[in-house]
């Protein structure tokens, strides 16, 4: 009897450990989360990198273009994903059920449209060749440059190109403009390419985020807790050491560290406290503007109906009372 008392207390000493946020699971295999180049991503590299993201809760999967991402996520080649909101309501719209995890950046100029030197406006696009990833973000931002200007996809000369494309197409002058973002985006300013159009134009359209598939969000909660955990120790790391961190950073992206730096200004990095602000609600403020987005995407024909936007936004989101 008092072997079995002791089993009995030790079990229960033990069940705060193997609980987070309400999650009770055993060890599983870790998600695998596919990401395209973009620094407003590589948080969860520099997480890896500094220890705070475990490979054996969290597997990166690094793809060439966000195209790629999505398709990776439709075949089920990997549980999450790195991807805009856009793209996020496409899923939806295909019957998929990601669920937003984590809100990433909100682009304020990192995405954009370039165009050769002596083009001024949106407007002398009208008949040239753009250069566009035409599933995925780059539909939307073209779409919505061209409506505010009176114009529609049927004016210009669409170029399907992954962002992997966008810089060599451009040496090769088989494009007059491209819908891009960084860091193509420098290399081609540096080029000499001209913006007629970035996200900043459209506050708040632009919203990066982290999704996981709903199917998972019981089995693997721990796993979850995790990722937005390490998230945002990464993002403290880089708050308080930005030097050090964009060094970590320029592995991936290229260039220096002052470069990296740069490329992270065009970007809202919400810390905890405001993303907690975006996740919570009823409805939470992140599932208000993914309705909006939705009816905006259908009015301009980027979808053939409204999807299923219920549960979008993760229910377990921790509470974060200050962002550093």
């Amino acid at each position: 009897m008092r072997l079995k008392r002791r089993l009995q207390t030790l079990c229960l000493l033990l069940i705060p450990f193997l609980v987070t946020a309400g999650c009770l699971s055993p060890p599983l295999s870790p998600i695998k989360l596919g990401t395209n180049l973009w620094p407003g991503y590589e948080p969860l590299y520099l997480a890896r990198e500094q220890g705070y993201l475990s490979g054996n809760d969290v597997a990166l999967v690094e793809l060439l273009s966000a195209s790629e991402v999505m398709r990776a996520y439709r075949n089920g080649a990997i549980d999450a994903a790195a991807l805009t909101l856009d793209e996020v309501i496409s899923l939806r719209e295909a019957g998929l059920r990601p669920v937003i995890v984590e809100v990433a950046d909100i682009s304020n100029g990192a995405d954009v449209i370039l165009a050769r030197p002596g083009f001024k406006q949106i407007q002398d696009l009208r008949g040239k060749r753009v250069g566009v990833e035409a599933t995925a973000l780059g539909a939307y931002m073209l779409s919505r440059a061209l409506a505010l200007h009176g114009m529609n996809a049927t004016d210009v000369e669409i170029v399907h190109l992954e962002v992997n494309e966008h810089h060599e197409a451009w040496l090769k002058g088989q494009v007059d403009a491209v819908v891009t973002f960084e860091p193509v985006r420098q290399q081609l300013v540096a080029q000499g390419a001209v913006i007629l159009f970035d996200s900043s134009m459209i506050p708040g359209e632009v919203v990066d985020l982290l999704v996981v598939r709903e199917s998972l969000l019981k089995s693997h909660c721990r796993q979850i807790h995790h990722l937005i955990d390490a998230w945002h120790r990464a993002l403290e790391y880089l708050h308080q050491s930005p030097e050090p961190a964009a060094e970590v950073m320029t592995a991936r992206i290229g260039g220096s560290a002052a470069e990296v730096l740069r490329s992270l200004q065009q970007l809202e990095l919400p810390g905890p406290k405001r993303s907690s602000v975006l996740m919570s609600g009823k409805p939470p403020e992140l599932q208000k503007q993914a309705e909006a987005l939705a009816r905006l995407m259908l009015e301009q024909g980027l979808m053939q109906q409204l999807p299923d936007l219920s549960g979008l936004v993760y229910a377990d989101y921790p509470s974060y009372e200050t962002d550093h």
